[in-house]
């Protein structure tokens, strides 16, 4: 529910709508890019680990592995566009984040500090390269599971897609994490300790991300979304700071 909790705190603050122009220019154009990229060697992929063999029960298996490989890609691409665009959006979606804390939680503890586009791009890009290597990683030792005959394929589309979920989660609960001091150690941690919530925080993110059009707003919803899911369970905190300046 926290995108949709997201739309709602957008549209009962109109003022921070302005925030969220530049992340939603560049889901359009990310996005765009994306799935023109995916779609055009999709049926590719699908055959590449999933070869149809021979007879009926093998080509009925064939297409229900193949529907859910399908999903596995699709929220893969969804996570490696949420990177991407979380990199180049991060001063807008940071500049977000924050105005949302001091709105629906003024009292909220944990502090920032005010740092340049360039120093808070080099920052967050440091952040992303740490999660994806963690990401390719994991999805490296699931691939092992497909020398597994039949079974070897669900168990690894299963747990790709669980896997992505978590990840998409930690991409977007970082932004209230890392204003925290958290390390991502710590990141990870917290993340454990949502349990459910975060995979279906994670989930239902992937989801917006499959969506047309509802996929346009993928960056500043799930931005604000993983902030107010922090907002509602603020564990880690670190020590207080002035928030920053009102929203003109």
């Amino acid at each position: 529910m926290a995108p949709l909790k997201a739309w709602s705190f957008l549209w009962g603050h109109t003022r921070l709508l302005p925030l969220a122009v530049a992340p939603f220019l560049i889901n359009l154009g990310l996005f765009a890019l994306f799935f023109w990229l995916g779609y055009s060697r999709f049926g590719a992929w699908v055959r590449a680990l999933l070869p149809l063999g021979e007879g009926w029960w093998w080509e009925v298996l064939y297409y229900l592995l193949a529907g859910l490989v399908a999903l596995v890609l699709l929220v893969l691409q969804v996570y490696l566009f949420a990177v991407v665009g979380g990199v180049i959006a991060s001063p807008f979606l940071e500049a977000l984040t924050r105005r949302v804390e001091v709105l629906a939680a003024p009292q909220a503890p944990g502090g920032w500090a005010e740092k340049g586009w360039l120093a808070e791009i080099t920052r967050v890009a440091g952040q992303a390269l740490k999660r994806l290597a963690l990401f390719a990683a994991v999805m490296l030792l699931l691939l092992a599971l497909n020398l597994l005959p039949v079974v070897g394929s669900l168990l690894y589309a299963v747990l790709a897609l669980a896997s992505t979920c978590c990840f998409l989660a930690l991409e977007f609960l970082d932004y209230p994490l890392d204003r925290r001091g958290l390390g991502f150690r710590q990141k990870l941690s917290y993340l454990r300790g949502l349990g459910l919530r975060g995979l279906g925080f994670g989930a239902a993110v992937g989801l917006m991300g499959m969506v047309p059009l509802v996929n346009l707003l993928l960056l500043p919803l799930a931005a604000v979304g993983g902030t107010l899911l922090y907002l509602d369970d603020p564990q880690p905190a670190g020590p207080a700071a002035p928030p920053p300046p009102p929203l003109s």
